[in-house]
């Protein structure tokens, strides 16, 4: 196990930023649902969503 390890440790550089892709990918799906479901709780309301939040949701 050892001799792989030191055969390939090269992969731990792709593998990790592979790990970091998926990471800010899940972050970035988290919060674009959190600024949905603040608009549908305004929607809800009957009332406007902030422009920012509308702004926020664009940008991403």
């Amino acid at each position: 196990m050892l001799s792989l390890f030191r055969d390939f440790w090269w992969l731990v550089f792709p593998l990790s930023w592979f790990l970091i892709a998926a990471w800010r990918a899940w972050l970035n799906y988290k919060a674009r649902r959190d600024v949905l479901d603040l608009i549908e709780t305004y929607a809800q309301a009957g009332r406007e969503a902030p422009p920012e939040l509308i702004a926020r949701l664009k940008a991403n």
